[in-house]
């Protein structure tokens, strides 16, 4: 017996040294780590043999080594139709938008208004777009016309947000000059679908320049940062078309190699798209419902706490249950339950609103020609006419009326970009909130008079020179005048003068136009 338990003591001697021989490992550098997974021969300390039905403890083993690192993720295979960069793409963003938009959406932040700064980011915005439409034609195929249309929806957009700023702006009586010099910067993203890109900016520039020597003239002695923002925009219009000439002469072209629109579309979004986010921690435990007996006088006083939340949950009471208007409902003690109050009908939309486009006119109606709601249509001629006859044009758009004869009136309403040519008129020729027209006399015209009228040229003939033309509230009116000695066709532009000097005389007003030098 007694040598039974001097063994059991011995061993457990061996076990208390081989335990603080672990530790001892433990505690040294990791280049001596790996041994310790070595075997009991390498390690030069025997094995310790299992002790038969003893309840004492056995050693641990030696922890596993790591495993290895999981190998690097491989790339998967090409997204199909994410788009690849042309030269002419990455020259817009860098050529124009980073070396001249975004320099120019800076200056404006640093001294100009809200509104003017708004009208800045949607001409930013256009650029941007056009930018992406860059990129899916060099990408993509020519799809069908109902596609094309789509695509250019945006720019369309663009155009009229930009063009409605001015209208909605024109309390901003220190910033309209801004803003107007701005709408007309709208349509330069019209090169896109031009076939003559290079002059349709050169359009755009010469029709910002009016607005643009407004604003230096005021500003060249007050504050030089206004002269430099216009200047600023001009070089973009400029670094544009160098762009333009070089990229595009003729206009974008498809891709005959390129993928299809959907295929460009939907490889775009989801190379865009990010990777989904981790899985969200689990919920909460729900909260445990207060004990049925908590109540009484607390649960009260808790409620009015609430202060109005309290009175959410009331109904309003009929006059119809109120005891104090109906003596019959004192006389019973019974308040008769409510009935559900009917929903009051639906306003029918008018028919007005629902309908689209009015349909387009041309039509002689007893002595007055009436042309409506004719869009894109480059070829109207009225022939025929008489000197009793008007010619009434409403509604119109992007298109040309030629009127043959001589005729007692012609009157523009409500219009854009409408060119009207005419031969000779009794009376006089009306235009009326009709921006960007255009209109040439041939023959004779006594008086011309525009009325609320943005962006509109005048050409006159030899015979019209004696004309009378009268503007109220119109700006950026130019009108060519024949160069005398010159062959037929060869025009001078001159500006009608908007800005008006008004002194006292004599206890009356009297007006004198503004002459600029330089």
């Amino acid at each position: 017996m007694s040598g039974g338990l001097h063994s059991l003591a011995t061993i457990i001697k061996r076990l208390e040294a081989a335990t603080s021989r672990l530790e001892e490992i433990a505690e040294l550098n990791s280049s001596i780590a790996p041994r310790l997974g070595s075997t009991d021969s390498s390690s030069g300390y025997p094995s310790v043999a299992p002790i038969p039905a003893s309840p004492s403890p056995t050693v641990p083993a030696p922890p596993p080594p790591p495993p290895p690192p999981p190998p690097a993720p491989t790339a998967g295979p090409a997204v199909p139709g994410v788009p690849e960069i042309p030269q002419s793409a990455t020259a817009f963003s860098e050529n124009v938008i980073d070396a001249k938009v975004k320099p120019f959406v800076e200056l404006t932040k640093s001294f100009a208004a809200t509104p003017v700064i708004e009208v800045v980011d949607l001409i930013a915005k256009q650029f941007d777009d056009v930018h992406g439409l860059v990129l899916l034609y060099a990408n993509c195929q020519q799809p069908d016309q109902k596609t094309k249309e789509g695509l250019l929806t945006p720019l369309s957009a663009g155009i009229e947000a930009v063009a409605h700023a001015k209208e909605k702006n024109r309390k901003e009586r220190d910033w309209f000059g801004h803003i107007a010099f701005l709408s007309e910067v709208g349509a330069h993203v019209g090169w896109v679908v031009s076939p003559k890109p290079a002059s349709h900016i050169n359009e755009v520039r010469d029709s910002v320049v009016y607005y643009g020597n407004k604003i230096m003239q005021e500003y060249k002695s007050k504050d030089p940062k206004h002269v430099e923002w216009v200047k600023a925009f001009l070089v973009i219009l400029d670094e544009l078309k160098k762009y333009v000439l070089e990229y595009h002469a003729t206009g974008l072209t498809w891709n005959p190699k390129g993928i299809t629109v959907e295929a460009y579309q939907s490889g775009a979004k989801g190379a865009a798209a990010p990777a989904p986010p981790a899985p969200p921690p689990p919920p909460p435990p729900p909260a445990t419902a207060p004990a049925a007996g908590a109540g009484g006088v607390a649960a009260v006083f808790a409620q009015l706490n609430r202060g109005e939340e309290v009175t959410k949950g009331l109904r309003k009471v009929d006059k119809s249950e109120m005891t104090h208007k109906n003596p019959t409902l004192r006389a019973s003690n019974v308040v008769p339950a409510s009935t559900p109050t009917a929903k009051k009908p639906i306003k029918p939309i008018k028919p007005q609103a629902l309908t689209g486009k009015k349909p387009p006119k041309f039509a002689l109606e007893g002595s007055k020609w009436v042309i409506e709601y004719q869009e894109n249509e480059r070829s109207l001629i009225v022939e025929e006419t008489s000197r009793n006859q008007s010619i009434n044009i409403f509604g119109c758009k992007d298109s040309t009326i030629v009127v043959k004869g001589k005729v007692n009136t012609v009157t523009l309403v409500n219009c854009q970009g409408t060119s009207v040519l005419v031969e000779s008129v009794v009376s006089s020729i009306s235009v009326t909130r009709s921006p960007s027209f255009a209109l040439q006399v041939t023959g004779t015209a006594p008086t011309i008079q525009l009325d609320s009228t943005d962006s509109g040229q005048i050409y006159l003939s030899k015979d019209s020179l004696g004309t009378e033309i009268t503007t109220a509230k119109c700006s950026a009116i130019n009108i060519s005048l024949p160069v005398e000695g010159e062959e037929e066709g060869v025009f001078e532009e001159q500006a009608v003068p908007e800005m008006l000097r008004t002194v006292v005389k004599n206890g009356k007003l009297v007006t004198s136009v503004v002459e600029h030098a330089g």
